[in-house]
C-alpha cells in the first residue's frame, strides 16, 4: 500500500482539500496520511473549530489518518511549520511520499527552488540585508536576493510558497520521502472568489465568522465556531505584564520587537489592533499575530529547535487503523493514543506547551461544556468507520 503524506490545517476542511486528496489518491498513492495543525494556525490566529471535528470532516471526505502538528511548528514560520511536521511523516515512517497543492504544479523546478534556499550562499544574505534597507518587504527582498544571486525563480504564489519549504525540510532532514506537485483548482488563497464550489479558506472563515455561513462550499457546515476575540485581554494582558527579557525569548521576536509589543499592548485593547500597531513594511501581519498568541501560550525560541518527540494521532478510518498498526513498529518516536498516558513522564516541553494552548482555546468555545480544562488529556482519537 503506497501511502502520500499530506501537511494541511483544514481551517475549515473545505471542497478544495477533498479534491485534494481525491487526486492523490486517484494518481499517486492508496492512502492519505494527513499532517494537521491542531488549534493553532499559521497565519496567526486560533482554528474555526477544535482539531477533532476538523480530522473527524477529513476523514469522513478520504483522509485515512490524521495527526497533529504541536502549536511550536504549527504557530511559526512557514520553514518551522514544515520542519515539523516533515519530521513528524519522517518519523511515522508509514510515509512513502509528500503531496501538496501548488500553483504551478511543477515538482521539479520547486524542488530546484527548495536546494537553493537550503543552501543559501554569504552572498544571498547581504543581499537581504540590502534590499531591507531600501525598505523592501522580507518575502520581496528574500525573492529577489535569491534570484539575483543564484539565478533560480522562487515562487510567490501561497501554495508554492508552502510547497518549497515542504520540500526543502525534506532536503534538509535527509528524508527519503518522495514528492508530488498537484495542481491547485479553484480560487485563490484569500480570494473572495467561488469557482465550481471552491472558495478560499480565507473566504469561508469571513462567511462564518459573519454569520453568512459556506453551505456548498464545505463538505460539513454544521460545527462549532470558536470566536478567538474571547482572549483578546488575555494576550492584552500577558503581553502588558509581561518583561521586555521574557517577550525577548518568544518565538521570532527580535531586533527590540518586544518593546514595540509592551507599547502597543499599553494602548491597544484588542489583538486586532495591537498586531496592527506593530506590522511594518519589515515585519508581515502573519508574523506579529503569532508572535502576539505565543507571549499567551509561551512558545518560546528554543521549543522548534528540535523535531517533535512524539505523534499524535487525531482521526482514522479501517485503513488508517492499518497504518497505525504498521506505525507502532515503524515510528522512531512514541505514537500518542492516549495522551494523558503520555503525560504520566512530564518531561515533552512540546507536548506540555501544546496541552496549554489546548486549554486556553477552549475558552473561545461557543458552548459552556466546550471551555472545560484539560480536554486535551481525555480525548480519545475519533474513528470512523463508515
Amino acid at each position: 500500500m503506497k501511502t502520500a503524506g499530506i501537511i494541511a490545517e483544514f481551517n475549515p476542511f473545505h471542497n478544495g482539500h477533498k479534491y485534494l486528496i481525491g487526486e492523490i489518491k486517484y494518481s499517486y498513492a492508496d492512502a492519505v496520511i494527513a499532517v494537521m495543525s491542531g488549534s493553532f494556525v499559521q497565519r496567526g490566529d486560533i482554528a474555526v473549530t477544535d482539531k477533532w471535528t476538523r480530522a473527524a470532516i477529513a476523514v469522513k471526505c478520504g483522509a485515512d489518518l490524521v495527526l497533529e502538528l504541536p502549536a511550536v511548528y504549527s504557530m511559526n514560520t512557514a520553514q518551522k511549520f514544515a520542519f515539523g511536521a516533515v519530521s513528524i511523516l519522517n518519523a511515522s515512517g508509514a510515509a512513502d511520499m509528500i503531496a501538496f497543492g501548488s500553483e504551478s504544479g511543477d515538482t521539479r523546478s520547486l524542488a530546484e527552488a527548495a536546494r537553493v534556499i537550503a543552501e543559501e550562499p554569504p552572498e544571498v544574505s547581504e543581499k537581504i540585508k540590502e534590499y531591507l534597507s531600501a525598505g523592501i518587504t522580507y518575502p520581496a527582498a528574500r525573492k529577489r536576493a535569491f534570484e539575483d544571486i543564484c539565478g533560480v525563480y522562487i515562487p510567490d504564489s501561497p501554495n508554492d510558497i508552502l510547497a518549497v519549504e515542504y520540500l526543502r525540510a525534506v532536503y534538509e532532514t535527509g528524508s527519503a520521502l518522495g514528492a508530488q506537485a498537484v495542481p491547485r483548482l479553484g480560487a485563490g488563497h484569500d480570494s473572495e472568489a467561488i469557482s465550481g464550489g471552491i472558495a478560499s479558506a480565507s473566504e469561508i472563515r469571513r462567511r462564518l465568522y459573519s454569520g453568512i455561513g459556506a453551505e456548498g462550499l464545505v463538505p460539513n457546515p454544521n460545527f462549532d465556531i470558536y470566536d478567538p476575540s474571547r482572549l483578546d485581554a488575555a494576550v492584552i494582558g500577558k503581553i502588558r505584564t509581561g518583561t521586555a527579557e521574557h517577550i525577548s525569548g518568544i518565538n521570532d521576536v527580535c531586533e527590540g520587537l518586544e518593546n514595540k509589543f509592551i507599547k502597543a499592548a499599553r494602548e491597544c485593547s484588542t489583538v486586532g489592533e495591537l498586531c496592527m500597531a506593530v506590522k511594518s513594511k519589515r515585519y508581515t501581519l502573519s508574523r506579529i499575530r503569532r508572535i502576539a498568541w505565543s507571549v499567551l501560550l509561551d512558545l518560546t525560541g528554543d521549543l522548534c529547535s528540535e523535531p517533535p518527540g512524539y505523534i499524535r494521532v487525531l482521526a482514522m478510518n479501517r485503513t488508517g487503523r492499518e497504518i497505525l498498526r504498521k506505525m507502532k513498529k515503524t515510528a522512531s518516536v512514541p505514537v500518542v493514543i492516549k495522551a494523558a498516558d503520555y503525560a504520566g513522564s512530564g518531561t515533552d516541553r512540546i507536548f506540555a506547551a501544546n496541552s496549554r494552548a489546548e486549554d486556553w482555546f477552549a475558552l473561545c468555545a461557543p458552548r459552556p461544556e466546550l471551555r472545560r480544562g484539560g480536554r486535551d488529556m481525555t480525548m480519545s482519537p475519533v474513528i470512523i468507520d463508515e
